[in-house]
């Protein structure tokens, strides 16, 4: 009964951070994560909550999943401006967040000799 749900949690996850990522703006990263995975344990501990609550309604079995899929449903429609003016701001196929430099730049080797 697990099994499936499991087998998509993986890239479900993966996906989030990568939106996460995308949205937030720089220097802000950390704090996102973390209400990512916030919410990532309060999802599942409601949905545990829940379902061990109506696992004696017959119909449960079926109703909890497709409220779940229009929730989710609802909020990607709703978030699809935000993503979109998103990823016209993100280049492809580089990261957004431009590297650190070296706050010294290699100097190149000088050999004196000393002449007496």
């Amino acid at each position: 009964m697990v099994a499936a749900p499991g087998a998509f949690l993986t890239v479900i996850v993966a996906c989030a951070y990568l939106v996460t990522d995308t949205l937030t703006p720089p220097g802000r990263t950390s704090e996102a994560y973390a209400w990512l995975i916030l919410s990532i344990g309060a999802g599942q501990a409601a949905g545990t909550a829940l379902g061990g609550r109506l696992a004696d309604q017959p119909l449960a079995g079926a109703a909890l999943p497709a409220a779940g899929s229009a929730a989710a449903l609802v909020v990607l429609l709703l978030a699809r401006p935000v993503l979109a003016r998103a990823e016209r701001r993100t280049p492809r196929g580089r990261h957004r967040r431009a590297r650190r430099r070296a706050s010294h730049a290699p100097r190149p080797h000088t050999h004196t000799t000393d002449a007496f």
